[in-house]
């Protein structure tokens, strides 16, 4: 009998049961694949956090969730966290107004940011090349996560709590038994505790298939393109470049040179619903026709602005995320089981507050007092499209 069985040992769920382990619970981490594996929406060399967001209750996330990677990184003894800054540019016309109720909200909460005109974007940052059709802010508190090492630190850190993780192991079934017993059968045993958070990602429904409760989370997947540097910028310093965020109806993001030497990931977030055991099978012809388009609107992008970038891309990677219809997280009970708890749909702005999301499900796990208002991130909530 453990204390608390956490399903999933993507970042969400392992920060969740080493949340749990310093408090001295019995946990036991289950994944589904050997770790450490590509499969899942944490795989990968690098992931964004910043303070600014257009959704104020998923900002309010960031500053505990920097005190923990601050944390994780003293006791460990480990590099996680590059400090770049992030750089915010947007086209007046089409998300202006977007852009000031996020600046409203840095300045209601003491964020501090460096705003800039179109024109002086450039200056300021080599080899970018913008007008005054646009505007841009700075924000110092932006960071890079080396998120393969985040992961393996934390399952080292975790482990040395006394916690246990048992990989290979499919979730086959979560069987409620009463309000203090609940186990979970997988494809070698049956193990029991008193509580089970499901941080699960893309198979969340999978696993929920048989607790008569739907879950609106959909696998999907999403495509990441590194650029080569050209050689008349490749002497800058390692890292001396922020993390980017370009919106113009639509959201390219990109991070610096890291996961690949000498090469910059710029990104067109477009999602393509997905089978998660199947992510690389052929989209519909529908769907490849969308996805050329957005892909030459990203290639303009990058030849007509960012001119320190070479106009093809060298590599092309296929991730998986998990969203739900608001693109907001679900952080909630079992309607009928309060001790099944689930952890799902992080839609590609999960890793970077992480460890505040797990601090919340092992509280929810322990029936402990919330920091935060869970109304927005519940089960039963209206769920409404995202608009940018």
């Amino acid at each position: 009998m453990y204390d608390v069985i956490v399903v999933g040992a993507g970042i969400i769920g392992s920060w969740t049961a080493y949340h749990l382990a310093l408090q001295k619970y019995n946990v036991l981490l289950l994944d589904q694949f050997s770790l450490p594996h590509s499969r899942g929406s944490s795989q990968g060399h690098a992931r964004l956090t910043k303070r600014s967001h257009r959704k104020h209750y998923c900002s309010e996330l960031i500053p505990e969730a920097m005190r923990h990677w601050a944390s994780l990184e003293r006791v460990s003894g480990t590099e996680l966290v590059l400090h770049t800054g992030h750089l915010t540019i947007a086209e007046k016309e089409s998300t202006g107004e977007l852009i000031s109720r996020m600046k409203h909200y840095m300045d209601q909460n003491g964020v501090r940011y460096t705003s800039y005109a179109g024109h002086e974007i450039g200056a300021n940052f080599l080899g970018m090349d913008f007008d005054d059709n646009f505007s841009a802010y700075f924000e110092d508190n932006g960071a890079v996560l080396k998120a393969d090492k985040c992961l393996q630190t934390i399952w080292k850190e975790f482990l040395d709590l006394g916690g246990t993780i048992l990989d290979e192991e499919k979730v086959l079934a979560i069987k409620p038994i009463n309000e203090n017993n609940v186990t979970a059968e997988t494809n070698k045993g049956v193990y029991s505790s008193k509580s089970v958070v499901l941080a699960c990602g893309p198979w969340i429904a999978e696993v929920m298939r048989d607790l008569d409760v739907q879950v609106p989370a959909q696998a999907a997947t999403v495509k990441v393109h590194y650029w080569k540097i050209r050689d008349s910028y490749s002497r800058r310093a390692k890292y001396d470049f922020p993390f980017m965020v370009y919106m113009s109806g639509y959201h390219v993001y990109s991070t610096p040179d890291y996961e690949y030497p000498g090469m910059v990931k710029v990104c067109y977030h477009h999602r393509v619903s997905a089978d998660p055991d199947a992510r690389d099978r052929r989209p519909s012809d529908k769907h490849n026709e969308l996805a050329a388009k957005r892909f030459a609107v990203l290639k303009n992008l990058v030849a007509k602005h960012l001119s320190y970038l070479e106009p093809e891309p060298t590599i092309t990677e296929t991730f998986l995320q998990t969203m739900t219809p608001d693109s907001d997280f679900i952080l909630d009970y079992h309607p009928l089981h309060k001790n099944i708890i689930l952890g799902a749909g992080f839609s590609g702005h999960g890793f970077g507050p992480a460890p505040t999301i797990g601090k919340i499900l092992a509280n929810l796990a322990t029936s402990q007092q919330q920091d935060y208002d869970l109304r927005p991130f519940s089960l039963n909530r209206k769920y409404k499209q995202p608009r940018l």
